[in-house]
């Protein structure tokens, strides 16, 4: 038979273990949208040797995001690729022929999250699926996560080979004439989804 004092420490054990429980539990991914007044998702490519800057107007976004949670984190972005503009009409209005990328039957890329996120000592890094012009190229994707209260920052800056996509064909493939690698920077001011 227990003493009352066995019977008083077992009947802690629940309380005990409950406590542990929700003190030890991670938080969840906090689910965010983007704020496009205050974001960019640039390029920087070269032309004949000569570096220009892509802008993409249009551009949703939804992340989940919890340090602690990478497993569960995800990251989802659709590009509206009618709405680069590269400071040069010209240029833009090649942008748009079947050549390079095809508006007329491709007008949005997407970037998706496959598995969980990692881990590593300069930042998260998310392996992901980019779909340009039919063609999807899995990338991985490093990006630094700054919370600022309930907003938070996503930077990031990837180089991608434009034939990976198909952009360019012909003459247009020649690096010399516009560079293979082209640079991709992201800056992502996100504030918390409505529930």
């Amino acid at each position: 038979m227990n003493t009352p004092r066995q019977r008083r420490r077992a009947a802690g054990w629940p309380v005990a273990l409950a406590a542990f429980a929700t003190f030890a539990a991670p938080a969840a991914p906090v689910a965010y949208t983007v704020d496009p007044a205050q974001s960019s998702l640039t390029f920087v490519g070269t032309q004949q040797g000569e570096k220009f800057t892509g802008t993409i107007k249009s551009f949703r976004a939804a992340v989940r995001y919890g340090p602690t949670e990478l497993a569960a984190s995800t990251l989802d972005v659709s590009m509206d690729l009618k709405s680069i503009d590269t400071r040069s009409g010209e240029r833009d209005a090649a942008l748009a022929t079947a050549i390079w990328f095809d508006y007329a039957h491709t007008p949005t890329a997407t970037f998706k999250s496959v598995g969980p996120l990692r881990a590593t000592r300069d930042g998260a890094v998310a392996d992901a699926d980019l779909v340009i012009k039919g063609k999807t190229k899995r990338i991985a994707f490093p990006f630094r996560f700054t919370a600022n209260g309930a907003t938070a920052n996503l930077d990031a800056r990837v180089t991608l080979d434009r034939l990976d996509f198909g952009l360019g064909a012909g003459e247009w493939a020649d690096d010399s004439v516009i560079g293979h690698k082209v640079d991709v920077v992201v800056h992502l001011v996100l504030k918390p989804a409505a529930n």
